[in-house]
């Protein structure tokens, strides 16, 4: 066993145990991944625990509301970067038997990004012999998310922690979203974040905050809509990432 393993065991064993895929779990082991020839150090506020809690939302979602092939797998995600998200949420959708559309959302990719987000999709992709139909929207996406009219099951937040540019994002994937749906929202520990979660979700009668029972495929209900107190992490309830299911 390698130093690193013996160091971060817990971790890489969850990410084996619950994404299962060896391309991203090397991304992990590493800390980055090979790209044209040259190593690129993971740069992204995605950690296991949250990629670990990613996984199994879509697997649960997938698993208990989407049985049959009369509607599409929909997801859309907000900020792509070096698309570490992207894998995961890919990872899961490439196991659904039916149709599956990915639309992700990042301005800056090409800018600020230098593709490296797409190009790792794409590697991604060509390693597991899988296609999947995607698109980039290179917008903002206060700008983008209104112009979507399919109706999604899943929308992941993770872009500006701005407050009024979250809210946005999370009334728009209101808008969108199904029945059962997922709203995931990263860097909820960010005042912009939290304010804007509280704002919206505050005596919302139509979402509940959830989580996932331990050692099950079931979600649970939280009782608690914010809990800033919590230190200790959970591969099935990051403090850093909350999950809400439009139950009505």
């Amino acid at each position: 066993m390698t130093e690193i393993y013996l160091k971060y065991k817990i971790e890489l064993d969850a990410v084996n145990k619950y994404i299962n895929n060896k391309y991203i779990y090397d991304i992990f082991y590493n800390y980055g991944f090979n790209l044209d020839n040259k190593f690129i150090k993971l740069d992204s506020n995605i950690n296991v625990y949250e990629g670990c809690f990613i996984a199994q939302l879509i697997n649960i979602y997938i698993n208990t509301y989407k049985t049959t092939p009369n509607e599409p797998l929909r997801i859309v995600e907000i900020g792509l970067a070096y698309g570490t998200s992207a894998l995961i949420i890919i990872n899961e959708m490439i196991k659904y038997k039916y149709k599956t559309i990915y639309i992700v959302i990042d301005p800056n990719q090409s800018d600020q990004w230098q593709s490296i987000g797409i190009k790792n999709i794409k590697q991604f992709l060509k390693h597991m012999d899988k296609k999947l139909r995607m698109r980039l929207i290179e917008k903002y996406s206060t700008v983008a998310m209104p112009k979507l009219k399919k109706k999604y099951d899943i929308s992941f937040i993770d872009g500006s922690h701005d407050e009024i540019i979250v809210i946005e994002d999370i009334k728009n994937s209101d808008r969108l979203l199904v029945k059962n749906g997922l709203i995931i929202i990263d860097d909820v520990l960010h005042k912009g974040v939290k304010d804007a979660i509280l704002r919206f979700f505050i005596g919302n009668k139509n979402y509940s905050r959830i989580s996932i029972l331990e050692n099950s495929n079931k979600f649970i209900r939280e009782n608690t809509l914010y809990s800033h107190n919590l230190i200790k992490q959970s591969f099935n309830n990051p403090r850093t990432m909350y999950c809400f299911q439009k139950i009505i």
